[in-house]
């Protein structure tokens, strides 16, 4: 079972909303869209399901054209941001609304039911009515709703939303377990990239109604094929920084505010574009480190000073808020160091050494990257 959209157009009076999306959902495969609000990425979701029209394109479930078939007729089970549970029906009831409204005989929707209750610990709570409920025993109804379905494809709409941090952990898995049971072509909507990356076997970034990129979580990761979608994807963000591209006898150069670094023979034979005029550098966090932490070679190539602003603890280590003072301005940078930096630190100064062969470079104008893919 696949799903395939192919040039799909939604326009609200002059506004299109989605503008020319192409995707294709494999047997099994859960497949996120990810993006900021007013990305069109609900909108997509909802053309799919059959909730909104489609003003141009084509739309195949399992290789059947359904441009024109009914949200009930295209077998689809989807759940929604608030997720859309009857309030004056108990629990039982509203896991079993489906299979009712589908004439399931009488035992085999207790079963359904019994079994996707367990699936999610909610037995004990059957002959409760959704006022209730907490958040998280209600989002996890509208999976089991979901699960009793069978449906030959699953949708979410930002499912997570509506919880607090500490149910949202828990409710990817609870996602997850039913897409691993299921194992039916999944389309998952949210614009929190880190569920994105998480949980989806392939993902698309949109923008303004259009995907500007699909792949894997890795390959968004690392080889964005734009600005946006390396700013995008990652916690804490890419740093981008304006600078030049030049030639010397040794090779290209960089020179941006507040550094100088050598480009590394790896990224110079997979440059696309000019080896010189203006480039946007994107440098992640995490490929910035101290020089006795760094896996890499160290030198006056790449390395700079950097004055600590601010130190943020995380679970993995710290994020570090810098600036670097150069000849020719100041640069903010952040980095993302593996251990503690103590609090002492802020106000001084500290060496930062850059993984040069994981920059990304873009062009200014086109914002597109100017590296071709590594096939490794």
């Amino acid at each position: 079972m696949t799903i395939m959209a192919s040039k799909l157009i939604k326009r609200f009076g002059e506004k299109s909303a989605v503008a020319g999306v192409d995707i294709t959902v494999g047997e099994g495969e859960f497949f996120v869209l990810v993006g900021p609000s007013g990305c069109g990425k609900t909108t997509t979701l909802r053309m799919i399901a059959g909730l909104e029209s489609i003003d141009e394109g084509r739309l195949e479930i399992n290789s059947r054209p359904v441009n024109d078939v009914r949200p009930r007729d295209r077998d689809i089970a989807m759940v929604f941001q608030d997720y859309a549970i009857f309030p004056h029906l108990g629990v039982y009831d509203n896991i079993a609304y489906g299979l009712r409204s589908r004439r399931t005989p009488g035992a085999e929707i207790r079963r359904r039911v019994g079994e996707a209750a367990a699936t999610f610990r909610i037995e004990h709570l059957l002959r409760r009515k959704p006022r209730q409920l907490s958040g998280g025993e209600r989002q996890r109804v509208a999976l089991a709703r979901a699960l009793v379905r069978d449906a030959q494809a699953y949708l979410y709409d930002e499912p997570l939303s509506n919880l607090d941090a500490q149910l949202r952990h828990q409710a990817r898995e609870d996602i997850l377990q039913l897409h691993r049971r299921q194992r039916k072509p999944t389309v998952y909507v949210t614009h929190d990239q880190s569920e994105a990356l998480s949980m989806g076997d392939r993902m698309a970034v949109m923008r303004a109604g259009r995907i500007e990129q699909v792949g894997t979580p890795r390959e968004l990761y690392e080889a964005p094929a734009s600005r946006f979608v390396a700013f995008f994807i990652g916690t804490p963000s890419i740093n981008l920084i304006e600078a030049e591209l030049s030639r010397d006898d040794e090779g290209i150069v960089i020179t941006a505010p507040a550094f100088t670094f050598r480009l590394p023979e790896r990224l110079t034979a997979r440059l696309t574009g000019p080896v010189e005029g203006p480039v946007t550098v994107g440098l992640r966090p995490e490929d910035l480190h101290t020089p006795r932490q760094a896996k890499f070679a160290v030198g006056e190539h790449n390395t700079l000073q950097a004055a600590v602003e601010l130190i943020e603890p995380t679970t993995a280590g710290s994020t570090v808020y810098a600036t670097v003072a150069g000849p020719d301005g100041r640069l903010d940078l952040t980095a993302s160091f593996a251990g503690r930096l103590p609090d002492r630190y802020v106000g001084q100064e500290v060496p930062l050494a850059a993984d040069l062969d994981r920059l990304h470079l873009f062009d200014p104008v086109s914002e597109t990257s100017l590296l071709r893919r590594d096939p490794s």
